[in-house]
């Protein structure tokens, strides 16, 4: 099958080094729905594209836009893989931007403002991915010694990003670019949902565990409540195992809040959610209100905005191409299990598929206004 031009020129710009060359060869940027999918990995790149091939996200004419630092810490050469392999729709284009970006020029007009306020007019959506830890210098705070620092740059990208669209306690004069456009879609899973409250003003627990159960050891952890794990500690200890790369667990919805009122799911409803973090949400940054917990309301699972009904942070993996896929590996729960099936048909089994393909509807929904 012949590929599409545009991702093709997209990944030659890739190979070049993350360039956004390809502007300068589209006369005006193609017509449709325009996604911004802010510093995705190659696994999240490849994951997106899948869930608009198998139409779990249904959009017309959708076009998914890569947005990069040119000095965020991701491998060039996975991405131009992947641009490499699509054959078919979704259109996917890449843009790199340049700008200093420091710990001090975050939350406030800096060299990387005028790229962000482009693409927030040029585009429809905004989704932004899970990762490794935020600097807690972002959020004033010391660094734990069990806080792990490997992307500085992409963090300070994306909570500037963010911190302009939403605006933030830190800035209270600062006029967020939502304020033209308040319908504006804003996703965020795990690290994106961490990073949409620090950009807000908010801080973190930079470790589960340890601050908000008072635990020191892996194994103190797996002797909790199935429920009170937030990523799967197994691995941990045999890192070789054939096991899950998430944990699952349940959430409970806020009453009257996102889940109910958007999704249209019942507040008792307790789906079990791919979960693999060791940070959570402590202050709410401006603006933001929890949409979830966890059972023993201890973290807080999912946070929306009071004043742009669009913006939704996740503290898990709906966008997880595996969940979808029948065909897809087959890994067991934990070391104790003998049986190995797929993440989608474990979560079918537990009836918690439709609430992650209804994740999808809502999105899809959304942008079809």
């Amino acid at each position: 099958m012949k590929k599409w031009f545009l991702v093709f020129l997209a990944s030659i710009c890739m190979a070049a080094g993350l360039t956004s060359c390809h502007r300068e060869m589209v006369a005006a940027p193609p017509a449709g729905v325009r996604i911004l999918l802010v510093d995705p990995s190659p696994s999240d790149l490849d994951g997106m594209v899948k869930n608009f091939q198998q139409r779990i996200i249904v959009v017309d004419r959708p076009v998914l836009v890569a947005v990069y630092h040119e000095e965020a810490e991701r491998s060039r050469q996975g991405i131009a893989r992947v641009l490499e392999s699509i054959e078919r729709p979704p259109l996917v284009e890449v843009e790199t931007l340049a700008g200093a970006l420091d710990a001090g020029n975050l939350f406030q007009k800096n060299e990387c403002s005028d790229a962000f306020y482009r693409l927030f007019k040029s585009s429809e959506a905004a989704i932004f991915f899970g990762g490794d830890d935020i600097p807690p210098v972002a959020y004033g705070q010391k660094t734990s010694l069990l806080t792990g620092i490997s992307t500085p740059m992409r963090h300070y990208f994306e909570l500037s990003f963010l911190f302009h669209l939403l605006g933030g306690s830190q800035n209270p004069g600062f006029k967020p670019f939502m304020e033209e456009r308040p319908g504006f879609v804003v996703y965020g899973f795990c690290l994106g949902m961490q990073t949409m409250n620090a950009a807000a003003g908010g801080s973190l627990h930079q470790d589960i565990p340890s601050e908000v159960y008072r635990l020191r050891y892996v194994e103190e952890v797996l002797e909790q409540e199935s429920a009170a794990r937030h990523r799967n500690y197994h691995r941990q200890l045999d890192p070789r195992a054939d096991l899950f790369w998430c944990h699952l667990h349940p959430i409970r919805f806020i009453p009257d809040g996102w889940f109910v009122e958007k999704m249209k799911r019942t507040a008792q409803e307790q789906p079990l959610i791919c979960s693999s973090h060791h940070q959570a949400v402590n202050e709410l940054g401006k603006d933001l209100v929890i949409a979830a917990a966890s059972l023993d309301g201890r973290v807080v699972e999912a946070i929306t905005h009071a004043r742009y009904p669009n913006v939704l942070g996740v503290q898990f993996h709906p966008e997880a191409f595996a969940i979808y896929d029948s065909a897809g590996a087959r890994r067991r729960l934990s070391p104790a299990d003998t049986a190995a099936v797929t993440l989608h048909d474990y979560l079918k089994e537990k009836n918690s598929l439709d609430f992650h393909q209804a994740f999808w509807r809502t999105f899809s929904a959304l942008l079809q206004k």
